[in-house]
């Protein structure tokens, strides 16, 4: 995007759903800069790799935050 590289941990493609899955692993405590992350690159995604055979995700958007918290 840009000049600047981003990198997705996880990308998946539903086949039955014929959508793509971004998955951004994360340790610690949620933050609202997680969920802006993960639509940047949802949003980047379907621009960028969806084709007109291919449904948007789940809900518009589907993205899962994996958090690894620690007591």
């Amino acid at each position: 995007m840009g000049e600047k590289d981003f990198y997705i941990d996880l990308l998946f493609y539903h086949l039955k759903l014929r959508c793509y899955v971004v998955i951004e692993l994360k340790t610690g405590e949620f933050t609202p800069e997680h969920a802006g992350k993960l639509n940047f690159y949802l949003t980047v995604v379907d621009k960028q790799l969806k084709t007109e055979q291919d449904n948007h995700s789940i809900g518009e958007r589907l993205g899962v935050v994996v958090m690894d918290i620690k007591s």
